[in-house]
């Protein structure tokens, strides 16, 4: 925090209410953090490796939920418990409040260094496994005495993480839910023809159908949980001549389409579910640094364009390409994807 500010200023620079810190004898240790209203908290504990061994999230509108991480002796994660309800071993479950003690930390701490991962208590949480095949890559993620599991076919891999979901607020990694994530790619990526998915909680969210290495056709799932009657979205990429269209079509049957020219966007427009365009921004290049911006929207009574504004715009500035929903990038859409 800077020098000479008071505290209400010190608790908007730093963003933090509350951050605590605990060590152990055997080097691992426990870091909390209770950030503002509403009330994100996220207590993360480490071992003598820095890496992550248990999370306690949660967000004011939730109750906590508690992972642990377990490593085999390759140091790779091997189970993933997830508790099914708020389990603290002596620490203060209210996050307004949080009343930490060294007890606490330590209490919990014990009682996951005890943990039976061979004979899993299932009655208080929910355990993954995941199983590697000789070549070090994941082919199975599966729940004990579950049904949710994800194989990879032959000729495939699976790459697990537990990533914050992002819902109320941009990110949740100080408080909220966490999600385990899978993402299926195949073992050889110069295949004529592959698939490529991502799993949320062992639900489906996103695949891609790849064709010498192009998009032809993505899938984005929606939630069963959280709006079971919206159909899945479809995005095909067309491309003509020496542009990359992308058109994504809603539910009433308009659109919303992009399309790209040597790596830069040409044009984006909206489209009505009769095929009206409706309103349009092309894109001119004047050099290698300045691009001219038309906006046109649709004249009902002529049924034609009018340009409405002509503007200048830096090309640093612009929309680059990339693979409308790429699974594997970081630029994939996501929404709303809770647990169960």
């Amino acid at each position: 925090m800077p020098y000479n500010t008071d505290k209400e200023d010190s608790m908007i620079y730093c963003g933090l209410i509350e951050y605590d810190s605990v060590r152990f004898s055997d080097g691992s240790y426990a870091v909390h953090r209770l950030q503002y209203a509403p009330q994100n908290s996220l207590t993360e504990f480490f071992d003598c490796k820095g890496r992550t061994i248990a999370t306690i999230a949660r967000a004011s509108e939730c109750y906590a939920q508690t992972l642990v991480y377990d490593y085999d002796n390759e140091g790779r994660l091997a189970h993933l418990l997830r508790y099914e309800y708020e389990i603290f071993e002596g620490l203060e479950s209210d996050s307004t409040g949080y009343g930490r003690t060294k007890e606490g930390y330590l209490g919990f701490r014990q009682m996951i260094a005890n943990i039976d991962y061979e004979h899993p208590d299932t009655t208080k949480y929910e355990q993954t496994n995941i199983e590697y095949d000789k070549d070090g890559d994941v082919v199975k993620a599966y729940i004990v005495y579950g049904k949710d599991s994800i194989v990879a076919p032959i000729g495939y891999k699976l790459s697990v993480s537990v990533e914050p979901c992002r819902y109320f607020w941009q990110s949740d990694l100080n408080g909220g839910f966490y999600i385990f994530h899978a993402v299926m790619t195949p073992k050889r990526n110069n295949l004529p023809e592959y698939k490529v998915c991502r799993f949320a909680d062992y639900m489906p969210s996103v695949e891609s159908d790849y064709r010498n290495g192009y998009i032809v056709k993505t899938v984005w799932h929606r939630d069963p949980c959280i709006e079971p009657d919206d159909k899945d979205l479809v995005f095909t990429p067309v491309r003509t001549g020496d542009l990359n269209v992308y058109s994504i079509t809603r539910k009433d049957g308009s659109k919303h389409q992009r399309a790209y020219k040597n790596g830069l966007l040409a044009y984006k427009q909206e489209i009505s579910r009769y095929g009206t365009v409706l309103k349009k921004e092309t894109y001119s290049f004047l050099s290698n640094n300045k691009a001219k911006v038309t906006f046109e929207i649709i004249d009902y009574k002529t049924k034609t364009l009018k340009t409405q504004s002509v503007s200048m715009t830096d090309i640093t500035n612009m929309e680059m390409y990339h693979e409308d929903m790429n699974v594997v990038s970081e630029n994939y859409r996501w929404e709303n994807y809770y647990n169960k």
